[in-house]
């Protein structure tokens, strides 16, 4: 007996011209890793793209460099694309941006927004400094507070690992180190929330001019 909260699926997805199979629980809890499957999976092809896929005109780029928690790498994924981020990209030691806990941290927002994977880091920032980027490391230790660095101009933010922070290959192509002033007694950040920050303080100054 087909379960009826999925009919809305069902009918889109066969409306989109799209292939529509009944399966039974036995086999939906064989293709997913969920305790309790919402009912329906999809196969899809993967929308990554390679790094000379991006565009020559980029405003934001989000750059992951060793951020291997999903639910972080998920969460920076969607807000990327709520941001209007031109493009995620998953340097080299970073999670697969293709894992389904990253995939379901992200609330499918890994369609919404380009995403380049597994790209060495070095190669990264040949290829967005050709492009105009001018690459800001998160850091605690970084030199100017968020709020004085421009985030008008192209620009990549850098995000690094969860407990390590930025690698020492990262350190080394970055333009500039860029803190967020934390007057608690905390020392860092959740990388999610970093980067969520920094990328909302991009949209804030291209809105509002300052």
């Amino acid at each position: 007996m087909p379960d009826e909260s999925t009919r809305p699926v069902e009918t889109a997805a066969a409306a989109a011209g799209v292939e529509v199979l009944e399966i039974s629980p036995q086999v939906l809890s064989a293709l997913t890793e969920t305790v309790t499957p919402q009912g329906a999976v999809a196969v899809v092809e993967s929308p990554d793209v390679s790094l000379d896929d991006l565009p020559t005109d980029l405003q934001t780029v989000l750059v992951l460099a060793g951020v291997s928690d999903p639910g972080n790498a998920g969460t920076l994924l969607r807000t990327a694309a709520a941001a209007g981020a031109d493009a995620v990209v998953f340097a080299e030691n970073s999670v697969d941006p293709l894992n389904p806990k990253v995939v379901r941290a992200s609330a499918a927002a890994l369609f919404l927004v380009p995403f380049v994977r597994d790209a060495g880091i070095a190669e990264v920032a040949a290829a967005l400094k050709s492009r105009g980027c001018t690459l800001l490391g998160a850091a605690a230790g970084g030199k100017n507070a968020f709020t004085e660095v421009d985030l008008t101009r192209s620009s990549a933010i850098v995000v690094g690992n969860e407990s390590g922070g930025l690698p020492d290959p990262a350190v080394d192509v970055v333009d500039e180190m860029v803190a967020i002033p934390m007057p608690g007694r905390t020392e860092s950040l959740n990388a999610g929330i970093a980067g969520s920050i920094l990328l909302f303080e991009a949209v804030r100054q291209r809105r509002f001019g300052d």
